[in-house]
């Protein structure tokens, strides 16, 4: 964290040192003896003519306005500066600034390479598709495995402190991020999903799995409806990771967190011989899943152990900004389309790669709830399904 009691003209080396190394936040209207003063609303434009102007290139970062109280016209701006979102270096009248030791200093010949070499390397995909798609499932034979009808993912990547890149993912962060998850709003919508129409379910919580070492962390959820077939997948799985990626002794800067949901939910069907001619799963039940989803990504209770691992303060944790869907099969073949309108001859599609605006807080219900219908609308006009927008309005007016 960086204090300025007023607007000066070091603002734009101080946003430009944090954005360099890890990010921050820069407060405007606190001494550096922590008072707090507040300046005008206004300075707000002020803040940004100036870095848009004296940083190179132009880079503004988020200004949150926080009000001094009731009656008063004064505020606490906040510039929050996340990493990743930005070209780096960024110069300040030709100088890359870093911060060390709380201050800023020039960066030394060693770190401006680093800085240069990072973008040029592509070792960090810089933007919102920071999460890659996934794969679909494949069988034990090769090939996509069939029973499944969709996969779900979302994540975060997060800048982590030079000191914390050199340490294994500790263990007490890891368990704190697990018992997140397991009482997390994921974990009772996946138990939910499992458990339907069934009178009962076996489920088996978040817990490590698979390839796991000291900079790698798998954990496996898994669920099925009591009858469900020993020798078949579960019908609904999802798995979470925890990755520093980095060659030996050259350590990644920044931590990967995924979270991938698989649903079979045509094969529950199949397997419980339930009598459902071209079971679909209904747009409530993916709307539900993807809330719960980013829902829990977002929530104060993940983002504090992600942010000890990363050695940050838990603010300096991104939101969730990137949500892919991968179908098996068209998604008119997986979603219960009975209420919607095809086009004629639009074509297929197996999904869908969505980004979340910018201006929304994922946290907020409100917010996340519009953000979430956005996205169903445009997986179903990718898919050429028009009658998204109603459905959704009438299941709202529904629930109400």
């Amino acid at each position: 964290m960086e204090y300025k009691e007023q607007f000066t003209q070091t603002i734009a080396k101080g946003v430009a040192a944090l954005a360099n190394t890890y990010g921050g936040l820069l407060l405007v209207g606190v001494t550096d003896k922590r008072e707090v003063k507040g300046v005008k609303e206004k300075t707000i434009e002020s803040i940004a003519e100036h870095c848009n102007s004296k940083i190179e290139p132009p880079y503004v970062p988020e200004i949150i306005p926080v009000s001094l109280g009731q009656g008063s016209e004064l505020y606490v701006l906040v510039l929050r500066v996340v990493p990743g979102t930005h070209t780096r270096p960024l110069l300040v009248d030709g100088i890359a600034w870093v911060r060390h030791q709380n201050t800023s200093h020039p960066a030394d010949w060693a770190r401006l390479r680093d800085l240069f070499a990072e973008n040029a390397a592509g070792q960090y995909q810089e933007g919102a598709w920071n999460v890659t798609a996934p794969q679909l499932p494949s069988k034990a034979q090769g090939g996509i495995d069939e029973s499944v009808d969709f996969v779900l993912r979302s994540g975060l990547t997060v800048a982590m402190t030079p000191d914390a890149t050199w340490r294994p993912l500790a263990e007490s962060a890891v368990a704190a991020y697990i018992a997140a998850l397991n009482n997390s709003p994921l974990a009772r919508e996946l138990a939910d999903l499992v458990t339907g129409e069934a009178v009962g379910a076996s489920i088996s919580r978040f817990q490590h799995k698979g390839f796991n070492r000291s900079r790698t962390v798998r954990l496996e959820w898994a669920g099925a409806p009591s009858g469900w077939p020993n020798d078949q997948k579960p019908s609904v799985e999802a798995g979470a990771r925890l990755e520093v990626p980095g060659a030996y002794g050259q350590p990644g800067t920044h931590l990967r967190v995924e979270i991938d949901v698989v649903v079979r939910f045509s094969a529950a069907a199949d397997n419980l011989r339930q009598a459902i001619p071209a079971w679909r799963v209904t747009i409530q039940q993916l709307r539900l899943l993807i809330d719960a989803m980013m829902a829990t990504l977002s929530s104060k209770e993940v983002a504090e152990p992600v942010a000890g691992l990363a050695g940050v303060d838990p603010i300096a944790v991104p939101q969730p900004r990137a949500l892919h869907l991968v179908t098996a099969r068209p998604v008119t073949e997986v979603l219960d389309t009975s209420r919607l309108r095809l086009i004629p001859e639009a074509g297929t599609s197996r999904g869908a790669h969505l980004l979340a605006d910018p201006a929304r807080d994922l946290a907020a219900v409100d917010d996340r709830s519009a953000q979430v219908k956005d996205w169903l609308v445009q997986i179903a006009l990718d898919a050429g399904l028009l009658g998204m927008q109603q459905l959704l309005d009438s299941l709202d007016s529904t629930s109400q």
